[in-house]
Parts: C-alpha cells; structure tokens; sequence
C-alpha cells in the first residue's frame, strides 16, 4: 500500500507538472507563430525610423504615404511596396443594416506580399478599382446572409459607395493585419481628412516590403535612407528595415515585449516541470534502499551495471508516459480557464505533428532527468555496501539538494507573483495628473465634426454633465501629431525639441482637471492664419528646452500663452514627455465628457439621445477612459494572473514532494519513533525532531531563492518608468509562505507517527 502511495505521488505530480508545461508551450507557440502563416513571411519587412526624442534615441513605424511607391519604382531588390492604415472606424450601411466596423485603408498589391485567404473573388483583380472594397467573411454574412457578396454595393459612412469585388475567410488570430473592411488607401483623405498622396510630412502609415530572396537587408536599408535624403534632405532621420515576425514580439516603445513575455513563461514552464521532476527523483532515491536487496540478488547472479541502468530508464520513461496520459487529462480540463486568463481560444491536438513532437519530447526529457541519478545510484550499489547498509549517505545528500533546489524554484515563483500583483495595484491605483474617472470619449467623423459645437452645447444642459472638451486624441495613446521644434525665444538653433502635440479646445483644461501653473489657457478654439498660435506647454518642455520666465515668449510660430503641470498623458511605461497643447480644430477627433457619477446608465442614454438627434445616421459607440487606461495594462494584469496559477500549482507539486519524502522518512524512523515515546518524549518533542530537518532545507533554499528572485523582477520592473518598490514585506510573505507550507505538510505526518501506539512502533519492521 505505501508503495502505491509513493507511485501516486510520483505519478500525479509528474502529471500536473507536464500539463502545465504543455499549457504553457502552447501559448508560447501561439505567439511565436504569429504572422508565420502568410508564405513569403521571412521576406516581408516593415520600414521603420529613428529619431531622436530630447536626447533619446527611440523608432516608429510610421512613414509617409508616397514612400512605398517611390522605393520600389527605384530599387529592384525590392518586390513590391504596400501602405497599410486601420486606425478608426467607418460605419458601413446596407439598406437597414448599419454597422460600425474597423476599416482597413491599403495598396492592391498588398495581396502580393500578405497570404490573404480569398473565398469569393481573387486577389488579382481586388482593390484594382477606387470604387471597390474587400470584406471579411464575418461581414458578408452580416449584409448578405443568403447572397453571393460579390457585386453587392456597402456605403461607407453614408457618405461613399463602394462596390465588393472580393470576401476574405477570417485571418488567423495572429495575424498583424487587423481589419473588417479593405479599400484603396487614395479614399483616406476623403473619409478622414489626412493621407495626402503627394504628402511627405505626413508620417503616419506603415509600408510594408517584400524583398528579393537573398536580398542583403543593410543594402536596402542604405538605398532608401539615400532616397529619402534626397527627396527630404533636412528630415534627419535614419530608415531601417524591420521583418514581420518581430513586430509581434518585440515592443518599439521600451516596454516590456512578447519575447519577453516568451521568456519568462517558458522559464515557468522549465522551472515547474524540474519542481515535479525533483519529486520523482527523491522520492526514487529515498526508495533505494528498499531496492537495494533486489539489486544485490540481481548483481550476484550475473546482472552488469549497464542492464541495470536501462532497466531504471526504462521505468522512469514508462512512468513519464503514464504521467502523460493523465497529463493530457488534465491539460483538457484546465483548457477552458488557460484560455480565458490569456484571452485566446488555444486547443490540444495530440493527432498534430507538431504536438506529437513537442508531448514526445517532453516526456522523454521528464523521464530521462527524473530517472537518469536514482538509474546511476542503484545500478551503482555493491553487494557488499548493500549488506552493511552503507549506501544511504550519498542519496541522502542528493534529497537534501534536491528539495533545496525545489523549493528554490517555488519561492521564486512566489516571490514574482506578489511583485508583480503589487506593481499592478501600484499602476492603477497612481495618480496620473489628471482626471480619468467617468470621462466618456465619442469619436468624431468629418460630418459628426461639424456639429461638434451643438453637440456640447445639448449635451451641457443635462446636470449630471459637468463638462465637454473636443480633442485630437485618448489620454493614453500617444498623439497622433507631432513636431520637432528648435525656434523659440533664448534658442540659437543648436537644440531641437521633439514636441508630442494635442489639439484641444478651451474646455480641456476643466474636462480632464488639469492644473496650470503659470499664465492662463487659451481662450479660443481655432485662430485665423493672420493669429499667432497660443501654445500650452507642460512643466518638462519648459525644462528641456530651458525657457526662464516662459509666458510671452515666442515659441515656433507663436506664442507661449501658459504652463501646465505635468501629466501622464501616456501609459506609465514611459517617463513624461515633453507636450504642447493648441487648438487647431480640424485634427480633433473626439468628443470627451466628464459626468458625474450619479445615474451613469441614464446620463449615457442622453448622451445617445442628443448624439442621434444631431446626426441620426451615423451608430453610436462609447469608451470610457479609465477602460482604457486599464487595458493599457492587460498584458501585464494576465501576466499577474498566470503567476498566481503557476506559483499554487509549484506549491501544490513540491508538497506532493515533501509528503512523500516525510512520510518514507518517518517510516525509516519508525523504530525511534517508539523508543523515544517509550522512554518519555511528548508528542511535540517528536514533531520538532522530525521537522527540523525539513525546516533547515526550506530556510536554506529561501536564503538562495530571495536575492535571484530579487534579481530577477528588479529587470523586469525595469520595463516601467514608474513602479513600485521591492520592501521587506515581500520578502517576509514569500520565505515565510513556504516555511509555514512545509511545516505543515511534514507536521502532518510527524503527528501522524508520534501518535502511533508505542509497542506497534517498536514491532515495525
């Protein structure tokens, strides 16, 4: 029965071990493999730029529109050329049906270099018309459930008709294109003001290449810097090539990228299968002994190490694969909630050759390390040594270790978790300067723009509406316009100044509750062209350009009218940047609301009502500010999340550990057990006995574990310009976690031991 005690043991702990391994390679090969599906994906690259940024030196994908014509009309080397823009949405409309949806503005040739899966129409002929338009497959059916969608006419924003001369069956979910509705990049200007042509300081579009195979990146990376000077030769700005598959795995911003993500959850995923593989190693090593009888017989009669030591692989393998089996199992069952921690729609298939491998792979690699010392150890032992019983020391030492190094690993993990909850409490619970709670965005369009003025004025008159500011962009993302600057009074010229700009109007100040600290906001919403410009500037572009006594002075091509205090107009992953606010009306794309807190539901509904009635074709849609700020965050709230999983299940698996391994040694101890109790010990005097073996490992593995895991999260927290601090207490709660949970564990079976009737102790064995 004890037997089949310890093989449970081994058996389940292998078992949740390898699911969460399996778990976790999956979603590492989920995002891996994004983009990995379009055919000629190692030739596709992204242009991108650097700049410099006050001192630093920072990139950006956004190009300006004529570029991709202009490169591939020179260079031969490169294939073809395509921009891509799908920032904002359209309403699109078919008789009654009216839906808002994400759009998608881009080349025809974009189907030579993206594998876009056509199911009706082909990528031959799409796009080839300015009056046509591609669709997703989600989208014909919405508009067209029982008809062939080709043919069919969509009005965008009732506004522009355009014919469907193709449907695309849904992309992957790694897919980096992401859109419900393609036309010609030439319609941009019309739908949203911008996107000019001929523009060359328009920079805000990607252009993706497809280069010859065998192309040398850095030739073609030096022929377009040479173009581009050539055509703007005081832009002062150097061009590089980025492939597809990085552009998912790395950040451009500083911020923490999925690669590093890739990292850190293939090290869990190490870490917790050597925690479950340790198991299976003490608990093998401790059970020598009771081997070690059989093994001698074997040796006697003729057996050679080497059969020996296949044998123990062999069992250690066959064990895995059990393991396996019911690591399946488990995997199935935890599917379910894995998906919606990491928001994807992830499965096991165990028939696909790629899984196959990897569960292989897996299972070998846990039986090999799980077997290869106890297959060493007891193939090594002497008939002799046997017989004197000798051949304890050495595995002894090694259990020590090993349940040294398990609960390392688990305290790391611990320690992680509760760092990275805390920098999440410390991110959303920051101030940021400003206020972001019950602010309601409503985007604009080019028709909804011109009623934006009746729009507050209606909205203004409901008392649980405190204020209305029209905008250029969401507090959180970085604007859309940007300047670089080195004309302003005190400046010779020799500074320049990479200015991130928001258009506003007078009311932002109140919407967002900002605070000036010097002169006055602007008055005026829009200025003529004979007007100087009134330019807002915050504390860090007062002190980065080293303008004493700013109010007054003149600054590019106006004047500086006032000082706002600092805030964080962007995620806290980056530091404060330099930012002036003005007003140029025709950049604004947003309605933003402060209401009250009282009766949102009601205020939201009003807040429609007066939008419909003012333009009653166009789709209402809404976002809360504070939504967004928090989804700023997602990527590491889930990565909080998984940690608080994967730190329970390393607990879970080194206790499975250590009460097999507690529970063989009381069973050793047994004898001793009853002569102590014999001769007076109390229950408690036993206890302490036993665990203070244990207790000493555990205290040992945190001295080890607490400064790596210190280590460790400090880069991590790196990723963030403001974060929290590492204090005692984290130190506190992770070593003193995992000593109380091994005080308890071997607690437990000491208890069990002591309280066993003396004379059964002493006849045992």
């Amino acid at each position: 029965a004890r037997q089949k005690g310890f093989s449970f043991i081994n058996i389940s702990g292998l078992a949740i071990g390898m699911a969460i391994c399996i778990l976790i390679m999956l979603w590492v090969q989920d995002e891996y493999n994004f983009d990995r599906f379009n055919e000629k994906a190692d030739n596709i690259y992204r242009i991108l730029y650097s700049y410099n940024v006050n001192g630093e030196t920072r990139q950006h994908w956004r190009t300006p529109p004529p570029m991709a014509r202009t490169i591939k009309e020179k260079y031969p080397e490169i294939l073809d050329a395509a921009r891509f823009y799908n920032e904002g949405s359209v309403l699109l409309s078919v008789g009654d049906k009216k839906l808002k949806v994400q759009a998608g503005y881009t080349d025809r040739n974009i189907f030579n270099i993206f594998t876009l899966p056509f199911i009706q129409g082909d990528p031959e002929h799409a796009l080839n018309d300015p009056n046509s338009a591609v669709i997703s497959q989600k989208m014909a059916e919405i508009f067209f459930p029982d008809a062939d969608a080709l043919g069919k006419v969509i009005s965008i924003n009732n506004d522009i008709d355009l014919t469907v001369d193709g449907v695309l069956a849904e992309l992957p979910a790694g897919s980096h294109l992401e859109f419900d509705f393609l036309m010609q990049f030439s319609r941009l200007p019309e739908v949203h003001g911008y996107g000019s042509e001929e523009d060359w300081g328009d920079f805000g579009f990607n252009t993706f290449v497809l280069l010859n195979e065998g192309a040398r990146t850095e030739s073609v990376e030096e022929n377009i810097n040479i173009c581009i000077d050539e055509i703007i030769p005081e832009l002062g700005r150097e061009f590089f090539l980025q492939p597809l598959l990085d552009i998912h795995l790395y950040n451009l911003d500083g911020s923490p990228g999925m690669m590093n993500y890739i990292y850190i959850f293939s090290s869990i995923a190490i870490f917790i299968l050597l925690i479950a593989c340790i198991n299976f190693m003490n608990l093998s090593t401790a059970r020598s002994m009771q081997r070690s009888r059989e093994i001698g017989v074997r040796k006697v009669v003729g057996a050679v190490r080497n059969q020996l030591k296949t044998q123990f692989l062999s069992e250690s393998i066959l064990l895995a694969f059990l393991s396996l089996l019911l690591a399946v199992v488990f995997a199935e069952l935890l599917m379910p909630i894995f998906n919606e921690l990491t928001e994807k729609q992830l499965f096991l298939n165990i028939f696909n050759s790629e899984m196959l491998i990897l569960l292989f792979g897996i299972t070998v690699f846990t039986g090999l390390i799980s077997g290869l010392y106890p297959a060493f150890l007891l193939s090594a032992f002497k008939p002799v040594s046997v017989l004197k019983g000798s051949n304890q020391s050495s595995s002894s030492g090694l259990r020590k270790a090993l349940v040294v190094l398990q609960f390392t690993l688990s305290i790391i993990l611990i320690f992680s978790t509760i760092v990275v909850s805390n920098q999440m409490k410390y991110i959303r619970n920051r101030k940021l300067g400003f206020s972001k709670e019950n602010v309601v965005y409503l985007p604009l369009n080019n028709k909804f723009f011109e009623k934006s003025e009746a729009l507050k004025n209606e909205l203004l008159k409901n008392p649980n509406i405190k204020s209305v500011t029209r905008t250029s962009s969401q507090l959180g993302l970085y604007p859309k316009w940007s300047t670089t600057i080195d004309q302003w009074e005190g400046n010779d010229g020799q500074q320049e100044l990479n200015l991130p700009l928001i258009s506003c109007d007078k009311d932002f100040i109140k919407t967002f509750g900002l605070q000036m600290i010097a002169g006055e906001f602007y008055s005026k919403d829009a200025y003529s062209e004979e007007e100087e410009f009134e330019y807002i500037l915050n504390e860090t572009a007062i002190r980065m350009a080293n303008i004493k006594n700013p109010i007054g002075k003149s600054f590019a091509d106006g004047v500086i009218k006032g000082v706002v205090k600092d805030f964080n107009f962007r995620s806290l992953h980056s530091q404060i940047q330099p930012l002036a606010l003005l007003a140029i009306p025709e950049w604004d794309n947003y309605v933003a609301i402060k209401i009250s807190g009282n009766d949102i539901p009601a205020t939201i509904e009003f807040i429609e009502k007066v939008s419909r009635d003012l333009a009653p074709d166009f789709l209402f849609e809404y976002n809360f500010l504070d939504d967004e700020f928090d989804n700023l965050y997602r990527a590491e709230i889930r990565l909080g999340k998984l940690f608080n999983y994967f730190a329970f299940f390393a607990i879970i698996i080194s206790s499975l550990g250590l009460l097999g391994l507690s529970s063989f040694m009381i069973q050793k101890r047994t004898k001793e057990i009853g002569i102590r109790k014999v001769l007076g010990s109390s229950v408690m005097q036993v206890v302490k006995l036993l665990s203070t073996d244990f207790t000493k490992w555990v205290i040992l593995a945190n001295l080890i574990a607490l400064p790596i895991a210190y280590f460790i999260m400090n880069k991590w927290l790196y990723g963030f310009a403001y974060k929290t601090e590492i204090s005692l207490i984290v130190f506190v709660i992770a070593g003193g976690s995992t000593l109380l949970i091994s005080v308890l564990t071997v607690s437990y079976q000491t208890i069990k031991a002591a309280n066993l009737n003396p004379v059964k102790a002493l006849k045992y064995e």
